[in-house]
This record gives C-alpha cells, structure tokens and sequence, in this order.
C-alpha cells in the first residue's frame, strides 16, 4: 500500500485576500511557523503552530514560543514516527492514554505559568486530523470537556476530520462539526478536499486551497455564521501547514 503523503503540503491560498473567501463578521487570523529565534507576528489574531509530532521524545517547545502571552498551536500527533502516517495504535487504547499523558503535561504546566491568574485562559490548542490521535470530533469534545478550563483549545478544522469513507456523507459530518466545535472553538480553519486514488486501489483525502476542492462552500459558509461566535478568528492559510 502506498504511504500517504504529507497533507499539510497540499495547501496553497491567498489567506483573507483570496477571492474564495466567505463573507463573514469573523476577523481573519494568520498562522507561522514556530522557530526558537522567531516570535509569533505582531498583528493579532495570531497563531504560532510547533512543527512535529508531539508524541515524539524529540518534539519540544521552542523558547519563543514557550514565552509568549499568544496560544499556540500542534498536531495532536501519531504513535507512527510521522505525524501524518496512519497507525492503528492511534484509536486504540494505548493512542488514547498517549494523548492524555500529553494533555496532563501541558495542563500542569499552564497550571504552573498561570499561578493566580485565570487558570482557564486558552495557552495551546491542537489541531485534528482523521489519522492522528485527536481523531474525530468525539475526541475533540472529551478534549473540551477535560482540558478547557486547563488552558487548552479546540480547533474547528473540518477538512481534517474527513476520511474517505466519509465522503458520501460528508454534508452530514459538516454539520455535526459546525455545531458541536463551533461554540466552543478558539480558532476555525478553512480549507478544502479532494480524494486521490493510489495504484493500489488505496484512497486519501488531500487538502487543498479553500473553494478550489469538493467541499459544499455555500453550506460552510452558512454554518460558519450561524455557528461561530463572530468574535472567533477564521484562518484561510497563505501557506502550508508546518508538519
């Protein structure tokens, strides 16, 4: 079976300028690279996303990162050594009680660094993708419900969460995300799909820029007003995703 590629390196948009972008009261927001010798941009809303696979015992935070007052953003990760390669183990036990070590550890440090002030201000939130830990918006709502008030944010990404098999209904899955992640989201990314058949018969699903894939734009759009707060930030990314 062919390895799947890196989906983060499928997108390419205009960010907030591109023509496809919905019409909405959202602010639009930015996401960078995390770099030790780099601080996230100035203009907010902003968001510094660290590269890698948490779940690896080389992932870290960079100092620039680690100090800043911004939340910043990560893959949920993989048990696979690449983020972004489908293990088994991830929607197994063994995946659940990984990710939750990890949770618990960025829960007492923002316990730590927020000694006597608001325990429940947001200082990282993680990004789904259907072949990672934080799989499915199941996850993300045990991840909301656990971690919320413990400095961690949910992020609505949809076209993360869509597996090929859930194409067919994918209308249905759209609308399920929108309203169970839409209240209770820090951040919205929008970005679009197609499927890509392998020659082993194997499918993935790619991203790809928003208004340019087989997302139903005019039913996201509609769900992004009705069920975002008009104060949470839409990201259209200029560029790749980090990996």
């Amino acid at each position: 079976m062919a390895q799947p590629s890196d989906p983060t390196q499928q997108l390419s948009n205009r960010g907030s300028t591109s023509v496809n972008a919905p019409q909405s009261p959202h602010p639009r927001a930015k996401i960078s690279r995390a770099l030790a010798e780099t601080a996230p941009p100035a203009d907010l809303p902003s968001f510094a996303l660290v590269p890698g696979n948490p779940q690896s015992p080389e992932w870290h935070l960079p100092p620039s990162v680690a100090g800043a007052s911004t939340p910043w953003l990560c893959w949920s990760g993989s048990l696979a050594p690449h983020p972004f390669t489908p293990d088994p183990r991830n929607w197994m036990r063994a995946g659940q009680e990984a990710f939750h070590r990890w949770a618990d550890a960025r829960a007492a440090e923002h316990a730590a660094r927020n000694a006597g002030n608001d325990p429940s201000a947001v200082r990282c939130a993680v990004l789904p993708h259907h072949t990672q830990l934080l799989s499915d918006l199941s996850g993300q709502m045990r991840l909301w419900h656990q971690y919320g008030a413990n400095g961690i944010g949910s992020v609505l990404h949809p076209a993360a969460l869509i597996a090929p098999s859930m194409l067919r209904d994918l209308e249905d899955h759209l609308l399920r995300a929108f309203t169970m992640l839409g209240p209770r989201c820090i951040l919205c990314i929008l970005q679009d799909i197609d499927l890509l058949q392998h020659d082993d018969g194997g499918t993935e699903v790619r991203l790809l820029p928003w208004g340019s894939g087989r997302m139903p734009h005019a039913q996201v759009e509609r769900l992004l007003n009705e069920h975002v707060p008009p104060h949470i930030p839409v990201c259209i990314p200029e560029d790749p995703l980090p990996a």
